[in-house]
């Protein structure tokens, strides 16, 4: 199936290339008098870019033979791995298929308060009143991302007898410890040091992994383009919110609004007045108590936050916790405390991944999706602090009934009954249908585009919370999975020199 360059792309490859020309021209005064040279070097560039549109070049890094990534002469068998996976609330989230494209998830809100005055007689009619229900939906993303294009003819060849193809990746996580529907599954370490399509593939897989999981608090709408080729779903950082409407009438729907509290900016080791201890067991009592009178418990919560913030928040919570309200009760504020027991409470959180509250252990899930503030971006943050949000999400509700979940649009169903018509074998779905691939192939060259379209699901909003703006300090900050964070790290290279060769016909 080949490659076209429409008239546009073609009338953009002429536009670079006249920009081109202009560059170098300023570049090459001074250096050299022939016209001719430079613009020759122009179209020759233009020409490049024309073979790479149509795919007619390898673009891909080489793992091995000449320019390979891993073909130089004596390394080790065993590579180490220093990328940085990203782990959060996606891991957590069980992942639906559908094929429901605007769903309505109902709610019962309550009934409503007497209509009509007392009877005057015993036969006079009392008042009335009704059952009152609110709808909500959720909305599919759309994200896709490509592998570069692979010359078949290049794949399989070596340096020389010295370039291994045996090497070992150590520490890479592929899949098993993340949860399905997040990372293409079928490939594993070995493969991507050795093979280029698998290495492709897994930067594909690698590169739908990281927006997924920033989709999944930072998702919205407001961000897609206009013809539908990238979109994001609503993120959990807009669901947990007051203002929830009825999806089809876009009547208010109060019974439905999260507990939204803002801490203002106030550090979290902040141990006087209302301390993040305060704001999250108030948090945490009225989702209980609601879910109590609502029928709906016993809920599972899990508390989230970023990664550093909660390493933050273990550190101060014990004491906090332990002497909340000492001040009030004894009027002198002064409690002795066995600093022992304060570090093994911090240090049994930090492992067991946890947080006590109103004496109730919950379950914490950290994430370096949700969004985290500094002083470039909110004035209110102090020079060489953070401040971020920490939200409660219901898990499922009586017991077992999953309130929040992804769903991805089910290619096996949509497709099952349309490709053998078209008898396309160019066209293929991985993990149960959650991701869907195209393969384009030109005489030899050949390229991969993978897409999902997801969705995250919050059936009761009511039972979420989010404590919003809370300050943190740290001694060192943690790498990160996303490239557009200042500290996210790689380097190295990807194509290497073919060095020194020499011969009678050189």
């Amino acid at each position: 199936m080949p490659n076209q360059i429409s008239s546009e792309e073609m009338a953009a490859l002429i536009q670079q290339n006249q920009q081109l020309l202009s560059l170098m021209a300023a570049k090459e005064i001074g250096h050299t008098h022939n016209n001719q040279e430079w613009q020759d070097k122009a179209n020759q560039m233009l020409m490049d870019m024309v073979d790479k549109a149509a795919g007619n070049t390898m673009t891909a890094n080489k793992l091995h033979g000449l320019t390979g990534t891993f073909s130089t002469s004596g390394l080790d068998r065993d590579v180490i791995s220093a990328h940085v996976r990203p782990m959060g609330i996606g891991n957590v989230l069980p992942v639906f298929p559908t094929i429901d494209e605007d769903p309505r998830f109902g709610a019962l809100t309550g009934v409503s308060d007497d209509i009509g005055n007392e009877p005057a007689n015993p036969c006079s009619d009392a008042p009335t009143g009704y059952i009152k229900g609110c709808n909500l939906t959720a909305q599919f993303g759309r994200i896709a991302r490509d592998t570069e294009t692979i010359d078949m003819d290049e794949v399989g060849l070596r340096v020389n007898r010295g370039d291994f193809t045996d090497l070992m990746l150590h520490g890479f996580r592929l899949n098993g410890e993340v949860q399905s529907g997040m990372y293409p599954s079928g490939l594993n370490p070995a493969q991507i040091l050795n093979i280029v399509v698998a290495s492709q593939m897994v930067g594909v897989g690698e590169r739908l992994y990281r927006l997924l999981m920033n989709h999944n608090w930072q998702g919205s709408p407001a961000n897609n383009n206009a013809g539908g080729g990238y979109k994001e779903y609503p993120g959990l950082a807009a669901q947990i919110a007051t203002g929830q409407v009825d999806a089809d009438t876009n009547t208010a729907c109060s019974s439905l609004d999260s507990d939204v509290k803002d801490f203002n900016y106030v550090s979290v080791g902040n141990g006087s007045g209302n301390t993040i201890v305060t704001y999250l067991s108030m948090l945490m009592y009225y989702l209980e108590t609601l879910a109590e009178d609502t029928g709906l418990a016993p809920v599972e919560f899990a508390i989230c936050m970023r990664p550093q913030l909660f390493y933050e928040l273990t550190a101060v919570w014990p004491l906090i916790y332990n002497t909340d309200r000492v001040a009030a009760v004894t009027g002198t504020g002064r409690l002795m405390v066995n600093g022992t027991d304060m570090v093994e409470q911090r240090d049994s959180m930090r492992m067991r991944k946890v947080l006590i509250v109103n004496g109730k252990e919950y379950q914490v899930v950290t994430d370096p999706g949700i969004t985290e503030l500094t002083n470039t971006t909110d004035a209110n943050v102090p020079n060489g602090s953070y401040a971020s949000d920490i939200f409660v999400l219901p898990l499922t509700i009586n017991g077992s009934f999953p309130v929040t979940y992804r769903q991805h649009k089910d290619y096996r169903q949509m497709w099952r009954g349309e490709l053998p018509l078209l008898n396309n074998m160019e066209r293929f779905w991985t993990d149960d249908g959650v991701f869907s691939w195209a393969f384009e192939d030109q005489k030899w060259c050949i390229k991969l585009s993978a897409k999902t379209e997801q969705r995250v699901v919050l059936r009761t909003p009511q039972l979420a919370g989010r404590i919003d703006n809370v300050l943190y300090s740290q001694l060192q900050h943690l790498r990160e999975f996303d490239p557009d964070s200042s500290y996210w790290a790689d380097g190295g290279v990807s194509l290497r020199s073919t060095g020194s060769k020499y011969a009678v016909w050189l």
